[in-house]
């Protein structure tokens, strides 16, 4: 129903003019009266109606003054101007002012009756060009939506078009959620099955919904996908007491940028292929993948990042090997292993932009490479593309920085721990001056080259004489000490008691 107000001063025209014509059918309804000039303005302003019939001549403000502050003011309605004065100048005012009609009293009925019809129609078709462009806009989001999960547009496009339609993604975290059900019993009734959606999402704020696949689609800015999981799961079991079936949850991981919501997609869209397993469960999370046989070689993200920084392109290759061979021996089936892959190389490829942001510009193309992993048939395949990712991310950062050196450099000793190091050979493996570098690694690490050295081998020697029969000479070689006293004499000061005593103890 529209708004309709009538402003004049006399009760008794007020009281006529509400029963000349049934409003009611004409979809108009009375929303408040206004008694002077004064009166009608400000409820004009509070109640905003879609039509007022106002009087010329009132007490304290004209039906002319009235107008033309309502007008200063913003409001956009009609205006429909009855009086019994037929002045020129009144007639002029209220043309100029955009009045949609200006009646004499006393009022014609049908004359009335033609004007508030052909508001009517105005009314109508406007608001119906409303809702058009309130629903265009509603389908270009989800379209907008549709592509950042599916990947399918360039990002300067997205970014555009998000500032466009004032969608907001200023967040540090994202993750996405995929709603599923078998259960058919509310498709004839679309009134039950919004309610169930809503009350699905009940509680959560900074989230866009898109159906896709006949999936709902959850995107959630702002929140970790454990805290997501927690709500969705207690949402849950209302939907399950009111409805008697609710959803299946699948979760990806969070990643930090919108740009990269199309991997935490793709990534719960695999999960949820796990659904015929955790029914039960009614959800399903990227931590689900620690809980079903496979092995934690798998979370291999923190280790290859370390090797990137340090430039070990030989143990990322060896790690491609372990991974090949666990991979094999868990017989994991194909999206099972690249669901690990790309929640691995998607928190890699966020940290690493994070930590060396002045060079991730100049980093692999991400979006290829996650493509790439999609379209692979093989696992030997797949593990190439990371090993050249790997090695591709370790040319763009480098070792300049000192940390990275002294990373490196720890690196080395720990896989070179048996030879005779010097700090002098180190320093030319690294092409730097030996004393410079002696000074880098001591600032960084809080003692010198020669005491980290004995650290790591006394570490390894006293795991050797645990886990070996090997005789206490053959551990001091194995460690790089060829002087069996000179082992003696580090070992105890590094540990208190001699190497004999420790395998004893």
């Amino acid at each position: 129903m529209y708004q309709l107000m009538i402003i004049d001063d006399e009760p008794v025209v007020r009281a006529g003019i509400k029963q000349l014509i049934p409003w009611g059918n004409y979809n108009f309804e009375l929303c408040a009266e206004g008694m002077d000039g004064k009166d009608g303005l400000r409820k004009v302003l509070d109640y905003s109606p879609d039509l007022v019939l106002v009087d010329v001549k009132m007490p304290g403000m004209s039906g002319i003054d009235l107008i033309r502050e309502a007008k200063k003011a913003g409001f956009e309605g009609k205006f429909i101007i009855l009086t019994g004065y037929s002045d020129f100048d009144f007639a002029k005012s209220a043309i100029s002012l955009g009045v949609r009609a200006y009646l004499l009293k006393p009022i014609d009925e049908d004359e009335l009756l033609n004007n508030v019809q052909e508001v009517l129609e105005e009314l109508d078709a406007k608001k119906n060009l409303d809702d058009y462009y309130t629903l265009s806009e509603l389908k270009a989001r989800q379209e907008v939506l549709y592509r950042l999960l599916m990947h399918s547009a360039d990002k300067d496009t997205l970014r555009k078009e998000i500032k466009l339609y004032g969608m907001d993604f200023n967040y540090h975290s994202f993750c996405t959620a995929i709603l599923s059900t078998k259960s058919t019993y509310l498709e004839n009734d679309s009134n039950r099955a919004k309610e169930r959606e809503e009350l699905i999402y009940k509680d959560l704020v900074h989230v866009d919904k898109i159906i896709v696949d006949d999936k709902l689609v959850l995107i959630c800015k702002g929140r970790s996908y454990q805290e997501l999981l927690t709500i969705l799961v207690k949402n849950n079991e209302r939907v399950k007491r009111t409805f008697g079936e609710g959803f299946f949850i699948a979760i990806s991981h969070n990643v930090a940028y919108w740009e990269d919501l199309s991997f935490s997609y793709e990534c719960a869209k695999l999960l949820s292929e796990y659904e015929f397993l955790y029914k039960d469960s009614d959800s399903v999370n990227i931590e689900i993948l620690n809980q079903i046989g496979i092995n934690s070689a798998n979370n291999f993200m923190d280790r290859l990042c370390s090797l990137i920084e340090i430039g070990d392109v030989d143990a990322i290759h060896l790690t491609m090997k372990e991974l090949n061979h666990s991979y094999k021996n868990e017989l994991m089936k194909e999206s099972e292993v690249k669901v690990l892959v790309i929640h691995n190389m998607v928190l890699l490829h966020s940290v690493l932009q994070r930590r060396y942001e002045s060079k991730k510009e100049n980093f692999p193309n991400f979006e290829k490479f996650i493509d790439g992993i999609k379209r692979v048939e093989s696992l030997e395949g797949l593990l190439e593309m990371v090993a050249d990712y790997c090695e591709k991310a370790t040319l763009c950062i480098g070792a300049s920085t000192t940390d990275v050196v002294v990373k490196r450099m720890i690196a080395y000793i720990e896989k070179n721990y048996d030879q005779d190091l010097k700090l002098e050979g180190i320093a030319k493996i690294f092409n730097y001056n030996s004393a410079y570098l002696g000074k880098v690694f001591k600032k960084e690490m809080g003692e010198s080259f020669n005491n980290v050295l004995d650290t790591i081998r006394i570490e390894n020697a006293k795991r050797l004489l645990l886990e070996s029969n090997l005789k206490v000479y053959q551990v001091s070689k194995q460690v790089g000490y060829s002087n069996i006293d000179y082992f003696y004499s580090k070992f105890k000061k590094n540990v208190g008691i001699s190497p004999k005593e420790y395998k004893h103890k």
